[in-house]
């Protein structure tokens, strides 16, 4: 037998318990009464009582037919146990309470009768939102992690279009305009610039940095020839003329080109702001990059004299 008709069954025979031991209660307290008080009080004590009994019933028999809820189950039998025996002990406050003061008018203590069910009940409703706040947090947070993971995907798709595109360049300056889309695309990055830097010499083959000297970008370049291939490092210092541009710079070096280094660069203003998805992403762009300059032909060298 499966667990959830164990559990199923064992909440539905409760609820038949239940129901038919305030059928009896019902019954018993009818002495006294004749004809439509009757009626009217076995309506209104006892009736009420068993609809709920019968409800708990039919809980117990949907839960019994429910997969989704069988890891669950002895959490929910927990939770109904709990309550059962947390409102025992008010109840059995209550009639304690009454007993020591056995010539006091009942109607006189309404009020005090009152407010101690609504202080329990609303320990006991906000513990269950509590529990029930904590259940739709961890959904949200699942939920997060899903559209997280979607954006991912999505992202490596465009990659690997870029890819595609990177792999039919025939030069580097096509490579160049290629890397500079996909980093304004994927990471709203707006200045940008592709360096081909050497020792002493340098060319830059694409920029979108107006009024920046050539040689600071040669200078961020150059900075970025000891990082391994295809890898991505985050600037906080940068040269003079940069600095008052942006709080920082990443350096993405792609690979070995014309007895230099193929750097593909690019200013934030928030240089920490960058997870580790996007450096995924960086990465694998950088790799679909550096396979195309391996193919490109050598049409160019790197201008001397600068």
């Amino acid at each position: 037998m499966e667990r959830r008709h164990v559990f199923g069954g064992a909440i539905a025979l409760t609820g038949l318990v239940l129901t038919a031991i305030q059928i009896v209660h019902g019954v018993q307290q009818l002495d006294g009464f004749e004809g439509q008080t009757r009626g009217i009080v076995f309506s209104v004590e006892t009736v009420p009582f068993v609809l709920v009994g019968l409800a708990l019933t039919y809980v117990g028999y949907w839960l019994s037919l429910q997969d989704e809820y069988e890891p669950d189950l002895p959490r929910i039998a927990l939770w109904g146990l709990g309550g059962g025996l947390l409102f025992a002990s008010v109840a059995a406050l209550i009639v304690f309470s009454q007993q020591v003061k056995p010539t006091v008018d009942i109607l006189d203590q309404a009020q005090y009768i009152a407010m101690n069910h609504v202080t329990i009940g609303v320990v006991v409703g906000v513990l269950v939102g509590l529990y029930d706040a904590r259940g739709r947090a961890h959904q949200r947070a699942l939920e997060a992690e899903r559209d997280r993971t979607e954006q991912f995907a999505n992202k490596a798709m465009d990659i690997n279009t870029y890819g595609r595109e990177l792999t039919r360049s025939d030069s580097v300056d096509a490579v160049s305009a290629l890397c500079i889309q996909a980093l304004q695309g994927f990471l709203g990055l707006t200045e940008t610039a592709f360096v081909v830097v050497g020792d002493e010499d340098y060319r830059l083959v694409d920029s979108t940095m107006v009024d920046v000297p050539d040689s600071a970008l040669a200078e961020l370049a150059r900075r970025s020839r000891d990082q391994e291939p295809t890898t991505v490092v985050i600037h906080d210092s940068l040269p003079g003329p940069l600095s008052d541009r942006a709080d920082g710079a990443l350096s993405l070096r792609i690979t070995e080109l014309d007895g230099g280094s193929a750097v593909l660069l690019a200013l934030a203003d928030d240089p920490d702001g960058f997870n580790d998805e996007d450096v995924q992403l960086l990465e694998l762009l950088l790799a679909h990059a550096a396979t195309a300059l391996d193919f490109v032909s050598d049409e160019h060298t790197i201008d001397a004299g600068r």
